[in-house]
C-alpha cells in the first residue's frame, strides 16, 4: 500500500523547492526537457509524487538523477514554479534518505551543517597539531610543520577505506530503493556489462548528456570540475607510490606536471560556479543551497592552497609551506570525508541510475544512430 505524506512537500522546499506547491500539472516541464523521454518522464511525475508526499515512488525513481539542471523548465513554466528546483532539491532530500544512520542529515539542517563543518574542522587541526613532524633545521621556527610521512599514509589508509565503507553502503541503499521501481529494464548479463562501460565513457568520463541541455554552455566547466579533482587525485596516487610502494621516481614528476594541469582546470571549474552563483543570470544560479557553495569553496580552496603551497615551497619558505601545507590538509580533510554525504555523491548516484534504468546513450546519439 503506497503511504501518503502530504507534509513532505514541506520538507523538500527547506532544500530549495519554493515554488513548486504553484504547479497545477499542465507537463509543459516534461515536454520541453530535452532528456525526458516515453520511460523517465520528469520533472511532472516527480512534481506529482511530491505533492501527494509519496516517498516510495520517489526514492525507486532513477528519473533524479537524469536530470541536470539546466532550468529550461523553470524558464518556461507558466506558473513559475520552478520545476528544476525541485529536482535539485530532490536530488538533495535522495542524498540525506540513502546516507547511512542518516549521518547525512548533518550537512542540509542550517545549525547542524554549520556545527558539522566547524567540527570536522577543528578535528582535523587539532590532527595536524599532534602528529606534527618538526624538521630539524626549523622546529625552533616553525610552530607547525610537515606531517610525517607515515601518519599521512596510514591517515590516508584509514579515510579511503571510510569513504569506501560508506559509499558501498549508500549503493545498496540505493539499489534496495531502486529495486521497488518495476519499470527497469530486465537485461542480461552481458547488455549489463556493455552498459556499464558505456555509462563510464560516457557520463563519468565524457558526461555527454550534459551537452543536451539548454545550458550547454556549462558542460565544459562541469567537466572540469570533475577531471579536475579526478586528475588531482591520480596525481595524489603517484607520490603516494614513489613514496611507500616502489613506483618509479618518474612518477613524482608526472604528479608534479598533472598537479599544475589538472589545479588549473579544477580552478577554472569551480571558480565558474562560484562566479555564477554570484551574478545570478538564470533560473540555474537564482538559488543555491548552503551545501552547493561550502562544496565549490571546498574545491576551489583545495587547488588554491595546493598551489600556495608549491609556490612557497619554490622560494624556499618554509615558515609559509608548512601553514599553506596545512590549511591545504585540512581542506582535502574535509573534502574526502564528507563525500559520501554531500553533493560529492552526485558522482555515485547519477552513473548508477543512468546505468539501472538503461539511459546510458545520450539523446542526440540515440536519434543519431
Amino acid at each position: 500500500m503506497t503511504k501518503v505524506k502530504p507534509e513532505f512537500i514541506d520538507q523538500v522546499k527547506k532544500l530549495g523547492a519554493f515554488d513548486i506547491s504553484a504547479c497545477y500539472n499542465c507537463g509543459n516541464c516534461t515536454a520541453i526537457c530535452p532528456l525526458s523521454n516515453e520511460n523517465h518522464s520528469f520533472p511532472r511525475k516527480l512534481i506529482r509524487y511530491s505533492l501527494l508526499g509519496i516517498e516510495e515512488k520517489i526514492t525507486a525513481a532513477p528519473d533524479l538523477w537524469l536530470c541536470y539542471y539546466c532550468g529550461e523548465c523553470s524558464d518556461t513554466c507558466p506558473r513559475e514554479a520552478d520545476p528544476g528546483g525541485l529536482m535539485m532539491a530532490l536530488r538533495r532530500w535522495a542524498i540525506r534518505k540513502y546516507s547511512l544512520g542518516k549521518i547525512a542529515d548533518l550537512f542540509y539542517g542550517r545549525i547542524s551543517s554549520w556545527l558539522t563543518w566547524i567540527i570536522l574542522t577543528f578535528v582535523a587541526s587539532l590532527g595536524i597539531i599532534y602528529f606534527r613532524n618538526p624538521h630539524p633545521d626549523t622546529a625552533q621556527a616553525v610552530p607547525i610543520s610537515f606531517i610525517g610521512l607515515d601518519f599521512l599514509h596510514t591517515a590516508g589508509l584509514v579515510m579511503g577505506l571510510f569513504i569506501a565503507f560508506f559509499a558501498l553502503a549508500h549503493i545498496l541503499i540505493m539499489l534496495k530503493s531502486l529495486n521497488k521501481n518495476s519499470s527497469l529494464p530486465s537485461r542480461s548479463p552481458q547488455k549489463l556489462l556493455t552498459s556499464l562501460i558505456k555509462v563510464i565513457t560516457n557520463e563519468i568520463i565524457l558526461q555527454k548528456r550534459f551537452r543536451d541541455c539548454s545550458e550547454s554552455d556549462r558542460y565544459l566547466p562541469h567537466l572540469a570540475l570533475f577531471w579536475g579533482f579526478a586528475g588531482l587525485f591520480l596525481a595524489t596516487i603517484l607520490v603516494f607510490g614513489a613514496d611507500f610502494y616502489g613506483f618509479p621516481e618518474i612518477s613524482r614528476l608526472f604528479a608534479k606536471i598533472m598537479g599544475i594541469i589538472f589545479g588549473l582546470i579544477l580552478l577554472y571549474g569551480a571558480g565558474y560556479f562560484i562566479l555564477l552563483r554570484l551574478q545570478r543570470p538564470n533560473n540555474y544560479s537564482e538559488y543555491s543551497h548552503p551545501s552547493d557553495w561550502l562544496f565549490l569553496l571546498w574545491m576551489f580552496l583545495a587547488g588554491l592552497t595546493g598551489f600556495i603551497l608549491d609556490i612557497f615551497k619554490w622560494l624556499n619558505l618554509p615558515w609559509p609551506t608548512y601553514i599553506a601545507f596545512a590549511f591545504h590538509l585540512v581542506i582535502v580533510f574535509n573534502l574526502l570525508v564528507t563525500a559520501p554525504f554531500t553533493k560529492f555523491a552526485h558522482a555515485l548516484y547519477r552513473p548508477l541510475a543512468l546505468w539501472l534504468a538503461g539511459e546510458e546513450e545520450s539523446p542526440s546519439s540515440e536519434t543519431t544512430t
